[in-house]
């Protein structure tokens, strides 16, 4: 168990208590079993009270001078730390995230249990166990909040819509009526869980935005970040699978479909009736056209452009995206294109004065 420092006041574990605590194994100095720690941080600058996470070779450097008491390794990079104190764990920073939580070192900034006095919550509404609403958040009639949910201050669930247990919901954060969230999602400030899509039809008078009716289906245990917004369904579903990650400001459009365990980094727009499959990565401001398919196990680099359907998994990047190899090839020969032009234009020079002095006929 956790022991209370009397000279700090702060919550502190032994490193044996963060091995039981991560399920690692404790590597090094026996002695260093009964260091006390209070905190983390960084590799290059944890200090003697505090643990530091090595996920990747490239910080190896740093952490064989870092003053951390221990670093939480994983079992390929132990070997490279002969005579350090290691906590040797398959996933460095999940096991970091544990001795976070149990320090008390992330705390939710709203905790307040039940419905504060100012929460509109309609009758017909029903709300599990545990659930806790703030100030002047709103829950429409007949929505379902499941249990242990939180509603931050001033987040919206529309009538009809459906919100699983153990969800968080940010300041700010709408959950439209069309909405179905799984259990375990985090809904960030600003987000809007199904607004209307982006569909026009024209008119004699311009364009004029068309009745999206269909629905927004959330998976399980997926984090949406800050302003994101995830359209509505022209008919059918938008939907999100479990465990995916949107950042801030993705955009997913009507009708999309965004696999299980696949994260979309900031910025990301997919455009509607794309379909992204699962354990995909999509790295920041990238941009996805319509109707367009992407297989499962696809990674592309940041402002990639899909502009096609891409049927093979593997790694992609540029505008349009191409494979990995292909688009540094392509890149490497475009650097040098200025001077290729400058020789091909000498060249024509040359030939130009040889057909000049040759004559006509070349004779």
């Amino acid at each position: 168990m956790a022991a209370t420092s009397g000279n700090e006041g702060r919550v502190q574990l032994t490193l044996q208590q963060v091995a039981e605590l991560t399920k690692g194994q404790l590597q090094g100095d026996p002695a260093a079993a009964a260091v006390a720690i209070d905190g983390v941080g960084p590799i290059e600058s944890a200090g003697a009270t505090q643990l530091a996470a090595l996920d990747d070779k490239r910080f190896l450097a740093a952490a064989k001078v870092s003053t951390a008491a221990a670093l939480f390794c994983p079992p390929k990079l132990a070997g490279e730390l002969a005579g350090r104190t290691l906590i040797v764990t398959p996933v460095p920073q999940i096991a970091q995230n544990a001795v976070i939580d149990r320090l008390g070192l992330w705390p939710l900034p709203w905790t307040e249990p039940g419905l504060h006095a100012t929460a509109q919550v309609a009758p017909t509404a029903v709300l599990g166990a545990g659930v806790s609403v703030g100030p002047y958040a709103v829950i429409g009639p007949r929505a379902r909040i499941g249990a242990g949910t939180r509603l931050e201050p001033h987040a919206v669930v529309e009538p009809d819509a459906v919100v699983g247990a153990r969800c968080r919901i940010l300041s700010g954060a709408v959950i439209c009526s069309c909405a179905t969230l799984g259990d375990d999602c985090v809904v960030g400030h600003g987000a809007v869980v199904g607004g209307e899509g982006f569909g026009f039809g024209f008119g004699p008078t311009g364009a004029v935005r068309l009745r999206h009716i269909g629905r927004v289906i959330v998976g399980n245990r997926v984090d949406i970040g800050h302003h994101v917004t995830i359209d509505r369904a022209r008919f059918g579903e938008t939907r999100v699978g479990d465990d995916a990650k949107l950042d801030s400001k993705v955009h997913l459009g009507h009708n999309v479909v965004v696999g299980a365990r696949t994260i979309c980094a900031g910025l990301t727009g997919i455009a509607g009736s794309s379909e992204i499959g699962e354990n995909c990565l999509l790295g920041g401001q990238t941009g996805v056209a319509d109707h367009v398919k992407v297989a499962d196990n696809c990674r592309f680099g940041a402002r990639s452009g899909i502009g096609g359907t891409i049927t093979e998994s593997g790694d992609y990047f540029g505008f349009w995206a191409r494979p990995h190899r292909q688009a540094l090839r392509e890149m490497v020969a475009s650097e040098k294109l200025p001077e290729a032009l400058k020789t091909i234009a000498k060249l024509e020079e040359r030939l130009a004065a040889l057909e000049a002095k040759l004559g006509p006929g070349g004779s």
